[in-house]
């Protein structure tokens, strides 16, 4: 074991205190509840996903061994649902006032011959996305796209803890359109902005025909169109970067200003997966397959996630924000969280004070109104 390893006993009540804060939200025996705050406290530690190295960290009587298989065991045997993660994610954090913005997108690799999909709603604070619900895509799939029974099971995962009248609007890309689909969050009251594809109709029109020259204004204005079985209002810009020089989306429920600048907050999510991935927990390197373990991982990575942004929006608070040259924070509020907590959990003996001050923070205290990462 690692000289500087986390040592959970360094501050007794580390373990109770955070079963304080999960118990309410996810119904665990009290074995099970404890390995998943080791799992979330080691993937903190160790920046990785992978088993071999969590294993190293949690000092038990327990060898090394003996801890791989309890985690192994958890992942084939325990019940995680996305439902009851979201849920505490939620409580976690602070509600926009004009209510919940979602963004709904895929994040995807590959082990060997296998293809994992992963088919995610996540709420948006300011630059980032907090996954909510999420589900492994089957197999079958073509080229790991979801389909409307895909979504729709997700969505559902999300209206069970988040009522529609809470949800500003659901940001997608291009890939989640549909006649069945936007019918559906139609019937459900779940207002949405999504991208279109540049050979996508109009009215009759091709999408590449209206943005050209801003034909749209002229032809369609603010009025409502047919697009996909659906009355919806389209609205189109100019941008600089990407594989089309132009912006073009459908809105149910706002004008074309709006939908755009509401459009605009859907990269957060992309940041969240970055930061699952290579610029934090190294997703990619689990060699899980199976769809139910990997979901039970994204569980582990989410709640490690929120913990690292709520703990980063008190630093920020208390030290104020650093701001480049570019306008931009010199570090996001899940980096500054996330940094300073892999440095306690790694020397927890210099650190005590400060981790049982994050402690008593994210149980006992609430987040200040702080909506932007």
């Amino acid at each position: 074991m690692r000289d500087n390893a986390y040592n959970a006993q360094a501050v007794p009540d580390s373990l109770e205190t955070l079963r304080e804060l999960f118990k309410p939200h996810l119904k665990l025996p009290r074995a099970r509840m404890t390995c998943l705050l080791m799992l979330v406290l080691a993937v903190i530690a160790e920046r990785t996903v992978s088993l071999v190295w969590l294993a190293k960290h949690p000092d038990t009587e327990a060898g090394t061994a003996s801890v791989y298989r309890r985690f192994q065991r958890f992942f084939a045997l325990c019940r995680l649902p996305s439902e009851a993660v979201g849920r505490l994610v939620l409580a976690l954090v602070p509600r926009p006032d004009k209510g919940w913005i979602l963004a709904m997108d895929r994040t995807n690799w590959q082990f060997g011959r296998t293809h994992v999909n992963i088919l995610v709603v996540s709420v948006l604070l300011g630059r980032v996305g907090l996954p909510v619900a999420w589900l492994v895509l089957p197999k079958s799939t073509k080229r790991g796209n979801s389909n409307k029974a895909h979504r729709i099971a997700v969505m559902e995962s999300v209206l069970s803890i988040l009522p529609a009248g809470d949800i500003r609007a659901l940001t997608m890309d291009r890939e989640f359109v549909g006649k069945g689909w936007l019918a559906w969050l139609r019937l459900m009251d779940v207002r949405y902005v999504v991208r279109l594809k540049k050979n996508a109709r109009v009215g009759g029109l091709r999408v590449s025909f209206l943005c050209e020259r801003n034909r749209w204004k002229k032809r369609l204005g603010e009025g409502l169109v047919e697009v996909f079985g659906e009355r919806v209002r389209f609205a189109a810009k100019r941008i600089k970067a990407g594989r089309e020089p132009f912006l073009a989306v459908i809105s149910h429920g706002f004008g074309g200003r709006e939908a755009l600048a509401i459009y605009r907050r859907r990269w957060g999510i992309e940041t969240l997966f970055g930061h699952l991935k290579k610029k934090g927990y190294q997703f990619e390197d689990t060699h899980m397959t199976k769809a139910g373990r990997i979901e039970k991982l994204m569980g582990v990575l989410t709640l490690a996630f929120v913990l690292c942004y709520r703990w980063g929006s008190k630093i920020e608070e208390r030290q104020g924000r650093e701001i480049k040259n570019h306008g931009y924070r010199a570090k996001s509020l899940f980096r500054l969280g996330f940094e300073s907590l892999h440095t306690m959990i790694h020397k927890p003996l210099r650190w005590a004070r400060r981790l049982r001050e994050f402690l008593e923070i994210i149980v006992r205290q609430p987040l200040a109104g702080n909506f932007v990462v």
